[in-house]
């Protein structure tokens, strides 16, 4: 397949690189020092499972590449609207585009740019981060849920799991990736914000009781809030969810990773969506909206918004 990925981080360049190994035909969208390291010397992946690196066309937007088979959107979700330019000349009439973003809206926002037909919905379970630019850190994890999300289950969502499973990526096709995609949320609520606040890792904030319990109850907060827009989650992926994780390899939550390199954290999309939705349902959010009032600010210096002095 032609395969374009539209952000080539962390999680865009693991499975990225992992698909150019099967040999798939691949090209990355990067930028800055670690788009410069891809094009000189090759995409380089460090993981428990085993080192590999691969080499592949790459650029600051995809139009040299054509029509593409497949697109995994892997920007940040607050990119999401503002990057579609930069692979919108690869969208052809037959072409999949497949978000493995944070959140729950950019489905949506590429839906509205390039029509329901070619959107599908996934999730993606990995720990990973660039390490340096040209290197790909794989530290846990590594696998896919995807799945029809305006359309009913079909061959072409059995084609693409067929074709992430070829190339050593553990992928489920799912009959509700909605479903899916308000699940995996909550992990991302339980730990990216709490972890960055602690600037800690997942297993780190586990490791006390306490901060164990301010996890468990920002999860719980967003599992009242699915259910108040028409999603039912199971209370039990709370502890599944924290398991899981206790018993997993180092996981260091994205938001850590954005906060220590002084980018702007995907807050909106995450911690904002539980606030926002709980007011939109009357669903009390107070855990999340403490920690969405402490990020901002973080955010805001981010963004050099606020005094220095």
């Amino acid at each position: 397949m032609k395969i374009v990925v539209a952000g080539a981080g962390a999680v865009g360049g693991y499975y990225g690189a992992m698909l150019a190994r099967a040999g798939h035909e691949l090209f990355f969208i990067a930028r800055g020092a670690h788009l410069d390291a891809i094009r000189k010397n090759g995409l380089h992946v460090q993981s428990y499972i085993g080192d590999f690196s691969i080499s592949a066309p790459c650029g600051q937007d995809s139009s040299p590449f054509g029509p593409a088979d497949l697109i995994l959107v892997c920007f940040k979700s607050y990119q999401t609207k503002s990057t579609v330019e930069l692979f919108s000349s690869c969208v052809g009439g037959d072409t999949a585009i497949l978000s493995l973003q944070n959140g729950v809206d950019n489905e949506l926002v590429l839906a509205k740019a390039f029509g329901q037909e070619r959107v599908l919905g996934a999730v993606a379970f990995i720990g990973a981060r660039v390490e340096r630019p040209g290197v790909i850190l794989h530290t846990g994890f590594g696998s896919l849920a995807l799945g029809e999300l305006f359309a009913e289950p079909g061959a072409r969502a059995q084609r693409l799991g067929e074709m992430f499973e070829m190339a050593g990526i553990k992928c489920r096709v799912s009959a509700n990736i909605k479903k899916d995609i308000y699940a995996k949320m909550v992990w991302n609520v339980g730990f990216n914000g709490i972890c960055s606040i602690l600037d800690c890792s997942a297993g780190e904030a586990l490791g006390s009781p306490s901060t164990r319990g301010l996890v468990r109850s920002a999860m719980m907060e967003w599992i009242a809030v699915a259910r108040g827009v028409g999603v039912e989650l199971d209370e039990e992926m709370v502890e599944r969810n924290i398991e899981t994780t206790a018993k997993g390899g180092e996981v260091v939550p994205s938001m850590v990773m954005d906060k220590r390199n002084g980018r702007i954290m995907e807050i909106d999309s995450i911690i904002g969506k539980v606030v926002e939705l709980g007011l939109a349902t009357s669903t009390p959010t107070p855990v999340n909206q403490f920690i969405l009032d402490i990020l901002s600010f973080h955010n805001a210096k981010a963004k050099g918004r606020i005094d220095q002095g």
